[in-house]
């Protein structure tokens, strides 16, 4: 499952430089705020998915 969510961010890296490259200054500053967005979505939700595993693991 992590492997997973690893090519997930993979995949949106990539498609982040291709991006950049096609789109104008202001469409570029948009899009950086919503990766930022994004990643600390996708760090939360990670955090809570390994303290979810850790707790079933325990009990």
């Amino acid at each position: 499952m992590i492997g997973r969510i690893l090519k997930i961010i993979f995949f949106l890296g990539i498609i982040g430089l291709i991006i950049n490259r096609l789109f104008n200054r202001k469409q570029k500053q948009t899009i950086s705020r919503v990766m930022i967005i994004s990643a600390w979505v996708y760090l939360v939700v990670s955090a809570i998915v390994l303290a979810w595993y850790l707790y079933k693991s325990l009990s």
